[in-house]
């Protein structure tokens, strides 16, 4: 009888011990699964998560300012010049906001959107004067920001100590999260748009790739960073030029995965505008390995937004480096 107890207690107990090594490996294994899912840039020295960039570009990552709007003119939202502004839209409705010029004569405003949801219909932007009359394109379209994320800007010459009035909406009535700037004048001059600088290269980095231009991450320089995008979605990243001036930036992306269509990749400035070739096709990197280089002359210290994808929308592994001029300021 004795025997038989000490033989079930060792049956139970190695069973208990293959239940915990079944669940161990399960485990690793479901870990595995979720690291080859991720999207995003690693360095390409270590794939650990020893680092993690969380360098906002959009405006040195200042959070934007949450707003409601109002439902017509009449209650519009007042909102500031110069600011991060961030807004929702509600099913088959529109949202009104009022901005005022300051006292600068014939200057240019820039109203820059951003749409924040993928998989959406267009965001929609129009700007009234204070009796209703849009003051741009009115037999034309509005203003539209696509689901891609990049931001559309509309650039309007206007008097000063004047109100003007925002709609915004959905193309197609869905709900889209978005960001919103209205830039003055003195908004947009340089020295108000001091970017910030992008993480030192290091084993381990790990930066996210954001659905949208405001979200997007700085990347360091330098650095070689691996990559993997797929399923038809564009990624978005940023990076801020040194201090050295009448500089060449050297973009290099290598296509990594055969048998798929091209990576292409994009570079544009704050308002959304490409700064190359805007009317021909992107930076493409082939499925057969070799790199592809962008050269850009870029001003100093200034912040610029990088869209990668999949011309076929497979799945690429990639990867991506900015060579960028010795930094002046590091050297002392």
């Amino acid at each position: 009888m004795i025997f038989m107890i000490r033989k079930l207690t060792l049956f139970l107990l190695t069973a208990c011990m293959l239940l915990a090594l079944a669940a161990c490996g399960g485990n690793a294994e479901d870990g595995g699964d979720s690291q080859s899912d991720s999207e995003g840039l690693q360095s390409a020295q270590s794939h650990g998560t020893s680092g993690q960039g969380d360098d906002d570009a959009s405006d040195g990552g200042l959070q934007p300012i949450a707003l409601q709007g109002g439902i017509d003119l009449e209650s519009a939202e007042a909102v500031p010049l110069d600011a991060r502004l961030a807004g929702k839209t509600a099913q088959n409705e529109s949202q009104w906001y009022s901005f005022t010029t300051d006292t600068t004569e014939n200057a240019t405003y820039k109203i820059t959107a951003v749409n924040q949801t993928p998989e959406t219909s267009d965001l929609c932007v129009r700007v009234y004067d204070e009796s209703g009359e849009t003051i741009h394109d009115p037999y034309g379209s509005p203003l539209k920001a696509g689901q891609r994320g990049k931001a559309a800007t509309l650039s309007l010459n206007l008097p000063p100590e004047t109100t003007y009035y925002i709609k915004i909406w959905a193309d197609k009535g869905d709900v889209i999260d978005y960001v919103l700037t209205v830039r003055s004048p003195e908004g947009q001059l340089p020295e108000n748009n001091t970017a910030q600088p992008g993480p030192e290269p290091a084993n381990g980095l790990e930066i996210p790739a954001a659905t949208n231009q405001d979200d997007a991450q700085l990347i360091p320089l330098n650095a070689k960073l691996e990559g993997k995008v797929s399923r038809d979605k564009a990624q978005w990243y940023a990076f801020s030029t040194n201090s050295a001036e009448n500089a060449t930036y050297n973009l290099t992306t290598v296509n990594m995965t055969r048998g798929t269509g091209d990576l292409d990749l994009r570079v544009y400035d704050i308002y959304g505008d490409t700064l190359h070739d805007p009317y021909g096709a992107p930076l493409q990197a082939a499925q057969k390995g070799q790199a592809s280089t962008l050269s850009l002359d870029l001003p100093p210290e200034t912040t610029y937004y990088i869209c990668i994808w999949a011309d076929k929308g497979d799945t690429i592994e990639y990867t991506l480096n900015i060579q960028a001029p010795d930094d002046p300021a590091a050297q002392g």
